[in-house]
Order: C-alpha cells, then sequence, then structure tokens
C-alpha cells in the first residue's frame, strides 16, 4: 500500500472510500467529520440521532452517500471514549477502517488522521499513527497460501489534510510510521 498526503479537504479527495472518526458520545459531528456530513446532507448526524453508530473503538460504519464527495462511501470509524484516547487507539482505529475498506474492495482510500483535531495528538503522531495502523492492519501474510487472495488489496492511502501548516508535520509522520510498519511487517 502506498502513502501519499494530500493538501485539499477530505471530502473533496477522489477515492473509492472516504475515513473520517468519531468519539464515543458525540451527538453532532464537528471537524473534518462535520464537514463531509455536511456536505453529504446530514447523513452521519441522521446515523447518530437512530443510534445506529456510537463510536466504540474500531466500530466502523458505512454511509453511502448519494452526493456531496468524490467517494462512494463514507466510513466514520469510532474512537472510543475522548477521555481514554491515545496514539495506540488512533492507531487501532486506522487499521480497522482501512481493513473494512479492503473488505468493501475499496482500492483507493482517502483519510484524515485521527485524533489531530480535537483529540489532542501532535500531527506528526497522528499521522504517523494512521500510517502504521493502515500499514498493519491490512497486513496478510500470504507466503504459504495455495490461492491468494488476488485484488484484495488497497493500493493507495490518501492522508488529507487542508491545513498548510500542518503539512510538514504529516510528511513526517507518515514517513515514521511507514517505516514502523514495514520493518514490523517483513519481520
Amino acid at each position: 500500500m502506498r502513502i501519499s498526503l494530500a493538501h485539499q479537504p477530505i471530502q473533496s479527495v477522489a477515492a473509492d472510500a472516504l475515513i473520517v472518526n468519531l468519539f464515543e458520545g458525540v451527538k453532532t459531528p464537528g471537524g473534518a467529520t462535520g464537514a463531509v456530513d455536511q456536505a453529504i446532507g446530514g447523513a452521519i448526524s441522521r446515523m447518530l440521532a437512530l443510534g445506529d453508530f456510537r463510536g466504540k473503538l474500531n466500530e466502523v460504519a458505512v454511509v453511502y452517500p448519494a452526493d456531496g464527495v468524490s467517494a462512494p462511501r463514507v466510513l466514520v470509524v469510532g474512537l472510543g471514549p475522548s477521555a481514554e484516547f491515545t496514539i495506540d487507539r488512533a492507531r487501532h482505529a486506522s487499521g480497522a477502517a482501512v481493513r473494512r475498506a479492503r473488505d468493501l474492495g475499496a482500492r483507493r482510500v482517502a483519510t484524515i488522521t485521527h485524533g489531530a483535531g480535537v483529540g489532542g495528538l501532535q500531527p506528526q503522531d497522528a499521522a504517523q499513527a494512521v500510517a502504521e495502523g493502515a500499514l498493519l492492519g491490512a497486513y496478510q501474510f500470504r507466503e504459504h497460501k495455495a490461492r491468494p487472495d488476488a485484488g484484495r488489496d488497497v493500493d493507495e492511502l490518501i492522508v488529507a489534510e487542508f491545513d498548510a501548516d500542518r503539512l510538514a508535520a504529516a510528511r513526517a509522520g507518515i514517513e515514521a510510521g511507514t517505516i514502523m510498519a514495514d520493518a514490523i511487517n517483513g519481520a
């Protein structure tokens, strides 16, 4: 999986799936998730109002927007309670969301950095957690399989960052996370 950085809002990234997040107990999406919710006509807010998504750690819901974003799917991943949020939870949430995108057949996926806003993580740490979680979570050892699952991989993960002041930190985090995950997956 290639990981790249895009300087644009998540809702404008052309992809097979977009990944946004919510903490447990949130009633009204804010930040990038709120922007995506607004772009798709409040579908995430309706899902929350119906109780179909609670934001539990690693919970992943799929929304199929009619329009408003450049992707046929929006995945909402739960980050758990905000008081218990850590970089490790950001890593796990990223892995859960990318696995779900892979299982849906998405080849090109765009994500925000989980926890870089209200979660309190530094942009570099959040980007590193996203890269590590995605690469570790999507890893499949296939060397001894008779028939590997061809075509069931995410080819590209695009980390969307709209804030120009955070780009250098996000880039450094993606590079560090990729190195760490590749070392672990190759061991």
